[in-house]
């Protein structure tokens, strides 16, 4: 037989939305949020320009996202519905956004960096 969940269970997996939220539904979740958006056309802008200066901005913009992102999901920093709905498996974990955009921060780092010919 199964056990039936807790309280404080049923309350966290309801206030964080779907019982089974997967990786993949978390990465497409926050890749459409208007903030990260914006970050996506200014790495579209900085790749069309190909300017170093907007390469670098948008590297620190995408590094400090991912921070932003992995101290709230680990650290219960600023919203804790989620860290709680990843600490009772109502949720996964964020970890395939943070590396989306660790990775797109080393591609404009590299763009800034980059010895131009």
């Amino acid at each position: 037989m199964f056990t039936l969940p807790t309280t404080a269970f049923a309350k966290t997996c309801l206030a964080t939305g779907d019982l089974s939220d997967s990786a993949w539904d978390v990465l497409w979740r926050m890749s459409a949020t208007p903030a990260v958006l914006a970050l996506f056309a200014l790495a579209g802008f900085a790749l069309y320009s190909r300017k170093r200066a907007s390469f670098a901005i948008a590297g620190v913009l995408w590094g400090m996202l991912a921070f932003a992102i992995a101290v709230d999901n680990h650290e219960l920093f600023f919203d804790d519905k989620s860290a709680l709905g990843i600490i009772e498996d109502c949720t996964a974990s964020p970890h395939l956004f943070i590396a989306l955009a660790i990775a797109i921060c080393s591609g404009m780092t590299y763009g800034a960096l980059r010895p131009r010919t």
